[in-house]
């Protein structure tokens, strides 16, 4: 702080020792990037806003995953986009041998490589938001060859690419570094970009409202550009405290691997105990379980929920016009007496819900995803 405190303490791009770090991270990976080709952002919320307003015009098409981060789809749609959805699906509940690299086979990983190119052939969206590890909320890791086949026809049809890494560092089973970033190393003069976000608030602590994209010089100067017409800098004093966290993130992982695991646990076992019907997805890292429910009340069962003191998300919160009403999202982050209150709470919430039909779903009414 005495080295900063002479300033004047605004920062549009980030301290320069901070974006040295989240660079040396990327060159760690394989990925070859200077401090000059990263942009500190107040969490990765600001940096897909920041993305959408910087690179949509109103009109333009948005390919993104359904289900999929619903304050995404909002700021796309802000922007002026019109989305254009391609489906994941949970990895199945049973045993799946993984790839050396600790990935799922192409097929079974739950993206559907033939619909996501037909999509942007036919469509030829000007941008395509995705995540590729632990998706948000299904827990699904997309494949290599996957990644290649998606990137490769965003290349042909002129679409930039984001790829939303938030959830990356939430790794309970894939012990490693993220998969490989094909092609993101190895792009032609002429393809269109690939930007990569980052944030530290999901692998650190939620109130580290520090976040990051990672693109090309120019993006990065276009987005420097349009930053301050939202915000006039990002907190100082929260990015020295993630500057000095960074070189601890193994042993952060570590730690956050033992959590993630204990409450993946005790949520499949609860889930079992009180709702043997319920199908509980395969989950290697993540935030959360994305479980199918059986039944079309989704809704009613979260909006019960909050009578007996449970704040959850309904399924239809990460999809697009009601769907998604079978699925409910229960996070995997909290203490064993915390989730058994929750399953209590969901328990007799169910008692009533199961009888009655979905009610009008309003998105806005429901609580903030994370």
């Amino acid at each position: 702080m005495p080295h900063f405190l002479p300033d004047s303490g605004y920062d549009p791009v980030g301290l320069p020792h901070l974006r040295q770090a989240i660079a040396d991270r990327y060159a760690e990976r394989g990925l070859p990037t200077t401090a000059d080709q990263v942009l500190v952002t107040v969490g990765a919320q600001q940096a897909i806003a920041l993305i959408a307003r910087t690179f949509l015009s109103r009109g333009d098409r948005a390919l993104v995953e359904m289900p999929t981060y619903p304050h995404a789809t909002e700021a796309l749609r802000l922007a002026g986009a019109r989305l254009l959805p391609i489906t994941v699906t949970p990895p199945e509940d049973a045993p799946l041998a993984l790839a050396p690299d600790g990935s799922a086979p192409a097929e079974e990983d739950g993206w559907d490589a033939d619909a996501a190119e037909q999509a942007i052939r036919r469509a030829s969206p000007a941008l395509a938001y995705l995540i590729p590890d632990f998706h948000n909320p299904t827990g699904a890791s997309m494949s290599p060859a996957t990644r290649e086949r998606i990137l490769a026809a965003a290349a042909a049809h002129g679409t930039i690419v984001v790829g939303d890494e938030t959830t990356a560092d939430l790794d309970i089973d894939r012990v490693g570094e993220f998969l490989p970033l094909p092609r993101y190393a190895h792009r032609k003069a002429g393809d269109p970009p690939v930007l990569l976000i980052g944030s530290a608030s999901k692998s650190l602590w939620g109130g580290l409202r520090i976040g990051w994209i990672r693109a090309e010089r120019p993006l990065i100067q276009r987005l420097i550009a349009a930053k301050p017409s939202t915000d006039l800098g990002t907190p100082m004093i929260e990015q020295l405290v993630v500057a000095r966290m960074l070189p601890q993130t193994l042993e952060i992982r570590e730690e956050r691997r033992v959590q993630l695991a204990a409450g993946r646990e005790t949520v499949r076992r609860l889930a079992a105990e009180v709702f043997p019907e319920w199908r509980i997805p395969r989950l290697h890292g993540g935030l959360a379980a994305w479980i199918g429910i059986g039944a079309p009340v989704s809704s009613a069962l979260a909006l019960a929920a909050r009578n007996h003191g449970l704040l959850i998300a309904a399924g239809p919160r990460f999809g697009l016009d009601g769907a998604f009403e079978r699925f409910l999202r229960v996070p995997i982050t909290y203490s064993e007496e915390e989730t058994r209150r929750a399953f209590t709470a969901l328990e007799r919430a169910w008692a009533v819900a199961s009888v009655e039909p979905a009610p009008y779903y309003d998105a806005a009414a429901l609580p903030n995803v994370v």
